[in-house]
């Protein structure tokens, strides 16, 4: 895709990813300080960047994570967050993605919120991370992947930050329709290699675009290594920011390109080539049974299949749990 423009047009999405500066919250009044600093970030990206459709930023950059008050930090979706948000994304005409830690949950621990918002200020997508970093995060685990129409048409899919070391999410979101999955994280040192690496991979293996926003900068417990990047179907990076805090890229997805790959591309198509196992050998549709073991016996017998992942690691929650029994 081409970069170097600040513009757009019908056939491209200009999207923006933000390396935001972590935030310190130590009571409900900051997070509204901040909400109003993310705001003032859309107002500053939509006058340098005019053909920006959508501009995201990374999980914890509402709220952020603080490691003693995180929980008199929880607010309802919506709630006076979400409200300043919508007010930035009609103001600017822009869609934008929005993080939540926590949210208020019923049923127990608050959710980590993902929130999608379009350029009239709707709530367009709310997604629950399905897999919280444990053993650090509290949030309560979500159980459903989600897929949403966002400017132009252009299918957006959710995950955040750890979802994205696990490739049946990301493959459920795309087989969901998603033409641009979004990962927004709050990624600390040491790991940036690794999650460098793995945008790039889930963009190849699943012939989808691929944004991440991450933070930069520290708070009270850890560093933040920023590269929010921008990551082309074909696997290549289209933009990316580095370790500074509060950089912004822009890079320009289109439409009917990822849509001509999905329909014409054959040796490099992953997604009708899983469903279509060896269609050479056996024309004109090859096989599209299941063969993997595991995920067969994951989806009739959850509990034998998690005594089978205990068989290969462990027993309990914490190693130092196990070797004390």
């Amino acid at each position: 895709m081409p970069v170097g423009t600040i513009s757009s047009s019908k056939d491209m999405v200009g999207v923006a990813v933000v390396n935001y500066q972590v935030p310190v919250c130590e009571s409900k009044d900051d997070v509204i300080k901040n909400c109003k600093r993310i705001a003032s970030f859309m107002d500053g990206i939509k006058r340098g960047y005019p053909g920006c459709d959508l501009i995201i930023f990374p999980e914890y950059s509402t709220q952020g994570f603080h490691p003693v008050k995180w929980r008199d930090l929880t607010t309802t979706v919506p709630g006076p967050e979400t409200e300043i948000f919508s007010d930035a994304c009609k103001r600017n005409k822009v869609w934008g993605v929005f993080s939540i830690t926590g949210e208020e949950n019923p049923k127990g621990n608050p959710f980590n919120t993902f929130i999608l918002i379009n350029d009239k200020g709707d709530i367009a997508l709310k997604y629950h991370k399905i897999l919280p970093w444990v053993p650090m995060e509290p949030w309560y685990p979500g159980n459903e992947t989600m897929v949403a129409e966002g400017p132009k048409g252009l299918k957006i899919g959710a995950i955040i930050c750890y979802d994205g070391n696990h490739p049946e999410i990301v493959r459920d979101t795309v087989m969901k329709g998603a033409e641009l999955v979004i990962r927004i994280q709050g990624y600390m040192y040491p790991s940036k290699e690794q999650q460098r690496m793995i945008a790039q991979v889930r963009a190849w293996e699943n012939l989808t675009y691929f944004a991440v926003a991450n933070m930069a900068g520290r708070d009270l417990v850890y560093s933040y290594f920023g590269h929010s990047c921008i990551v082309n179907f074909d696997g290549t990076l289209l933009a990316e920011c580095g370790t500074g805090p509060d950089e912004v890229q822009y890079a320009l997805l289109s439409l009917s390109a990822i849509r001509d790959a999905r329909k014409n591309w054959t040796a490099e198509n992953h997604l009708f080539n899983t469903l279509h196992r060896g269609y050479t050998a056996i024309p004109p549709d090859g096989v599209a049974e299941c063969p993997y073991d595991f995920y067969k016996l994951w989806v009739k017998n959850p509990e034998k299949a998690k005594e089978l992942v205990e068989s290969l690691t462990r027993k309990t929650a914490l190693p130092q749990e196990e070797a004390a029994s």
